[in-house]
C-alpha cells in the first residue's frame, strides 16, 4: 500500500516533511449534503479571520524547520466562485514564502474549465492538489445524499484536472445508506479509472445538525459495523493499490458533535484491522 507521505515526498522533494494548515476561503457549497456539518471536520469552518491571517496563525502551530506548509482550503467548496475571484484568494497564499503548495477541497460540479485553467496556471508556481468529493459511484445514492452531481461528473472533472497536470485526491464514503460491497467496489474502480493520485476513505458517521442525524434517530439509517467497514475499506485499498496513495481511513469528529459510530475516528484500531485483512 502506498502511503500519503510517500506521495508528498514525491511532490515536495525539497521538504523533509509536509504539514497541512487548514483554511476557510469564505465560500459556500452549491448544495449541502445530508451527512455534512463542516464543523465536524474543519476547525476553521466558523473562523472570522481573513485567509492570510488564518495562514499565519496556522504556521505558528507547525514546527517550521525543514517543514513545507501545504495550505489546505478545507471548509465548504473552494472552487464555488468565478475564476477571477478564486485567483484573488489563492494567489497571495501560494506566493507566501512558507507555503510549499496548495490543497483545494471541492466538488466535481465546481471544477469548470476556466477554474481548472486557473489552477493549472497556479500549479506552475507551486504544486496544487485538488481534493474532489467523489463519495460514491452510485448515482441514486448521490441523489439521495443531495450531492446533485453524477459519477460521470466526477469522471469529467478528474480527467480535466489530470490532463491539466494537477494532482488529485478522491474523498469517498463507505457505508452510505442502501449501499453494499458491490457499490464500494464500483466506487473503488471509479477512483482507479480516473487516475487519482491519492484517496481518503471515510466510514459513514452521523454528526449533529444534519439530515442524516434526524434519520438515524428515527431508525432509518443502519451503519456498518466496525468489522464490515474494515473489510470494505480493505477491498477498496486492494483495488486502487499500489498506484494510489492512501491518505485517510477514518473520520475524526469532535465528541460533542459525533453521534455514531464511536469507533469512526480510531485510526490506529481501524488501520491494524485493515492491515490484518489485507
Amino acid at each position: 500500500m502506498k502511503l500519503y507521505k510517500d506521495f508528498l515526498t514525491e511532490l515536495f522533494p525539497q521538504c523533509e516533511r509536509v504539514r497541512k494548515v487548514s483554511l476557510n476561503a469564505g465560500l459556500s457549497c452549491p448544495s449541502f449534503c445530508a451527512y455534512c456539518n463542516n464543523s465536524s471536520f474543519s476547525h476553521v469552518a466558523k473562523t472570522e479571520l481573513p485567509v492570510l491571517g488564518q495562514l499565519e496563525a496556522g504556521i505558528k502551530n507547525v514546527r517550521k524547520k525543514n517543514t513545507g506548509i501545504l495550505a489546505y482550503f478545507q471548509s465548504y467548496t473552494n472552487t464555488n466562485a468565478p475564476a477571477e475571484k478564486l485567483r484573488e484568494i489563492f494567489t497571495p497564499v501560494i506566493r507566501h514564502s512558507d507555503v510549499a503548495g496548495l490543497a483545494i477541497g471541492t466538488r466535481p460540479d465546481c471544477l469548470h474549465e476556466q477554474v481548472v485553467e486557473l489552477l493549472a496556471e497556479l500549479n506552475k508556481i507551486k504544486p496544487i492538489i485538488v481534493e474532489i468529493g467523489v463519495q460514491t459511484a452510485n448515482d441514486a445514492t448521490l441523489k439521495n445524499i443531495n450531492r446533485n452531481h453524477t459519477a460521470q461528473c466526477t469522471r469529467d472533472a478528474a480527467f480535466l484536472c489530470k490532463n491539466s497536470g494537477l494532482s488529485t485526491t478522491a474523498h469517498i464514503i463507505v457505508g452510505l445508506p442502501g449501499e453494499t460491497m458491490t457499490d464500494f467496489i464500483n466506487t473503488a474502480n471509479l477512483v482507479k479509472d480516473c487516475g487519482f493520485s491519492s484517496l481518503k476513505i471515510h466510514p459513514l458517521h452521523i454528526v449533529k445538525e444534519t439530515r442524516f442525524a434526524d434519520e438515524y434517530k428515527k431508525g432509518k439509517i443502519k451503519l456498518l459495523s466496525f468489522e464490515e467497514y474494515c473489510k470494505a475499506a480493505a477491498e477498496v485499498i486492494r483495488i486502487v493499490s499500489p498506484d494510489i496513495a492512501i491518505e485517510r481511513i477514518s473520520a475524526e469528529s469532535p465528541k460533542d458533535i459525533l453521534i455514531a459510530p464511536d469507533w469512526a475516528g480510531d485510526r490506529t484500531r481501524i488501520g491494524e484491522r485493515i492491515a490484518s485483512i489485507a
